[in-house]
């Protein structure tokens, strides 16, 4: 290898460092204070860089968050295709640990269900800065994952595309309205079990299907 390629390569590793430290320092920022609260200043400091150095990377704080959203979008989908990698399970084993699999993800990773949110909102970030490719990426990929969810639903007999997308989205709005309260500590005061509602509503949804 020649100086010249041991150079590049070191200096993609230190891009590549900086890169991930303001991602981290955006996502405590983000975190704490929401994006509107965030600023790149901020951003910096956090990151121990001076004012200017994120913007050799970014333009805006919303092409951060968008970095931010799109990785944990891939994470989310990975931990969800996972959840069916064991062999010969039955179809309706398949779909409790797919579905489960989403909830299970945003209750562990609670930092990145705020961002998340975002995809299920009117949201001021999309009037502010994230462009129309960038919303037609991120949407992108919450429906392939939302669409590989229905699939294992359609799989199962008697389930058409429709419905297993019907149900699909009203088991992701009722997973994020649960999500919501157990992050706020409502279902804590109600002594209610988020995993026990997640189980529940799956055999729910497995027992309403098997009717139809």
């Amino acid at each position: 290898m020649t100086d010249n390629s041991l150079k590049s390569d070191r200096k993609k590793e230190v891009a590549a460092y900086k890169r991930q430290k303001i991602l981290a320092a955006a996502a405590v920022l983000f975190r704490e204070n929401g994006l509107e609260g965030t600023t790149m200043r901020a951003i910096a400091r956090q990151a121990g860089y001076s004012t200017g150095a994120p913007y050799a990377y970014y333009q805006s704080k919303e092409e951060i968050y968008a970095d931010l959203l799109g990785a944990s979008l891939v994470n989310l989908t990975k931990a969800v295709k996972a959840s069916n990698s064991v062999v010969d399970l039955s179809k309706t084993e398949v779909v409790r640990r797919v579905f489960a699999a989403y909830f299970t993800y945003y209750h562990t990773h609670a930092e990145e269900l705020q961002l998340g949110l975002y995809l299920f909102s009117s949201g001021e970030v999309k009037k502010r800065g994230f462009s129309p490719e960038t919303n037609d990426q991120l949407n992108g990929r919450l429906l392939s994952l939302l669409g590989f969810m229905a699939n294992s639903l359609h799989k199962l007999e008697g389930v058409n595309a429709v419905n297993a997308q019907r149900e699909t989205l009203d088991a992701v709005t009722y997973f994020t309205g649960a999500l919501l309260l157990s992050s706020t500590g409502r279902l804590d005061i109600m002594g209610a079990d988020p995993q026990e509602m997640i189980d529940r509503y799956i055999s729910q949804m497995l027992e309403r299907l098997e009717n139809k």
